[in-house]
């Protein structure tokens, strides 16, 4: 009996094994005929353990490629000119090493990776002459290894890689000549190895990577000629190797580098023909003890030798111990502390609810001139939009000269809506609005404009004037809009 069972049981895990026959061996599938082969070549294989080449003339689609849920190994889809879409690795879910795409001309996104979700090493996406975006990129979260996008002259838009928030080892971008700005690497707050971001012609922007706080190696940042400033880098804190910006033309200053406390290697600051302002304070702390060689040279007068840049560092106005804040009912409490003083006429106090650009000045707190003595200063903002707000500091000398501040950031919940009373009402009409940049438009029943202009908090509109009937009140803030059917009796 024994013995008819063990057989039993063989014939069963035979027939499976069978069932779920996966290469054993690197594989190249070089026709379309391979592709749609894989299936009948090996039967029930969803998760291969070696790596799969994918490269071929006639390819079209990856269709065959359907069963494959994960592999413990790569796969390298390179050299199909006429390939147009990976639908065919729909249900694809994790690949353990490395994600190859290059070469495939045809491609103009990544539509069939929708539910790849982990790629547990490399994600390299190269030289694909008509890929526009990454739309159809599953959610990956991190990168074992490294990310290199590179020669995509099309590519504009990387914002499927929006759930990336760390890279184990590199951050290549280069060559790509359509790529504007890196919306998409906003969630990337560390990279273990090196940062270069090089030859990116149209790329004004590197705004996207403002989450960033470490770099463990080299940070490079070069040849790319629209580039106007380093705002992605006011949180970066950490390089663990060298500092190295040079031929970015249109680039003016490295005031975002703020908070920049270490850095590991040389630095180099050259060829920037309009640079002229280097004496930030991470700049400026790393002069005052090295840790290795330093060279600043031909970049615009103020910023060409080592010598000029010392000399701005030196003269720097104003010590900042702490710049910070605290939400409470009453709005938003920002504090900053200064350890010295020299030519401070005043701080601005600037707000944006666009990210860490568009910023506009609040208000303004006046400077203790020239002093050894420790400042404090206090600012509140009553009226934060809901959302993220973001506030940073311009310190301005009486010369005219000014510099920034850290950017800091709060989040607001305000589920408040406008208020808009009495009503009835018979002339009197206020109107409360919790939001920033608020527009109020009064219209009769026939839609008649009767007053239109910008309200912020608690304004007071006299409707004495008009007659007796039906009004609408209109409040547009950046957030939402809001309308209020008003009776004037």
């Amino acid at each position: 009996m024994n013995k008819h069972c063990t057989f039993f049981l063989l014939l069963i895990w035979t027939g499976y094994i069978a069932k779920a026959q996966c290469p054993v061996a690197p594989l190249t599938l070089s026709s379309q005929a391979q592709v749609d082969n894989f299936p009948n070549d090996f039967p029930g294989c969803t998760r291969p353990v070696v790596a799969i080449t994918i490269t071929g003339a006639n390819i079209t689609n990856l269709n065959g490629l359907n069963g494959i849920t994960g592999t413990d190994n790569s796969i390298f889809i390179v050299g199909n000119p006429q390939l147009t879409s990976l639908n065919g690795l729909s249900n694809l879910a994790d690949i353990d090493v490395e994600l190859k795409i290059e070469n495939n001309d045809a491609l103009t996104d990544l539509s069939g990776l929708e539910n790849l979700a982990s790629i547990g090493g490399y994600l390299n996406i190269a030289q694909n002459d008509n890929l526009t975006s990454f739309n159809g990129l599953g959610p990956i979260p991190s990168l074992g290894s490294y990310l290199y996008i590179a020669f995509n002259p099309d590519l504009t838009d990387i914002s499927a890689l929006s759930s990336l928030g760390s890279i184990a080892y590199f951050l290549q971008i280069n060559n790509n000549n359509s790529l504007t700005s890196l919306d998409g690497l906003n969630g990337v707050t560390t990279i273990g190895q090196y940062l270069n971001i090089e030859s990116n012609n149209a790329l004004a922007s590197v705004n996207a990577l403002n989450n960033l706080v470490s770099v463990g190696g080299n940070f490079e940042i070069a040849n790319n000629p629209s580039l106007t400033g380093m705002n992605g880098f006011t949180n970066l804190a950490s390089i663990g190797g060298d500092f190295s910006i040079t031929n970015n033309n249109v680039l003016t200053d490295l005031n975002e580098f703020a908070n920049l406390t270490t850095i590991g290697g040389d630095v180099i600051i050259a060829s920037n023909s309009a640079l002229s302002d280097c004496a930030t304070e991470g700049i400026c702390g790393y002069l005052e003890n090295p840790s290795g060689s330093v060279v600043i040279t031909n970049n615009a007068s103020g910023c060409s030798s080592v010598a000029e840049v010392e000399v701005a560092c030196a003269a720097f106005p104003v010590e900042l111990t702490f710049f910070r804040g605290q939400h409470d009912d009453d709005g938003i409490v920002l504090t900053w502390q200064t350890a010295s003083e020299e030519n401070n006429a005043r701080f601005e106090i600037e707000h944006s609810v666009h990210g860490i650009h568009h910023f506009r000045k609040l208000g303004e707190v006046a400077g203790h001139g020239t002093t050894s003595t420790v400042q404090d200063y206090t600012y509140r903002h009553h009226l934060p939009a809901p959302g993220i707000n973001y506030y940073r500091l311009k310190q301005v000398d009486f010369d005219g000269a000014s510099g920034y501040s850290n950017i800091l950031s709060f989040v607001v919940e305000h589920d408040e809506p406008p208020g808009v009373y009495p009503n009835p009402t018979t002339g009197a009409l206020f109107i409360t609005v919790y939001e920033q940049d608020a527009i109020f438009r009064i219209t009769d029943a026939m839609g008649k404009l009767i007053r239109e202009q910008a309200v912020a908090g608690n304004d007071l509109i006299d409707l004495a004037s008009q007659p007796q009937g039906i009004y609408f009140v209109e409040i547009q803030t950046p957030n939402r809009k809001f309308v209020q059917k008003i009776i004037k009796k």
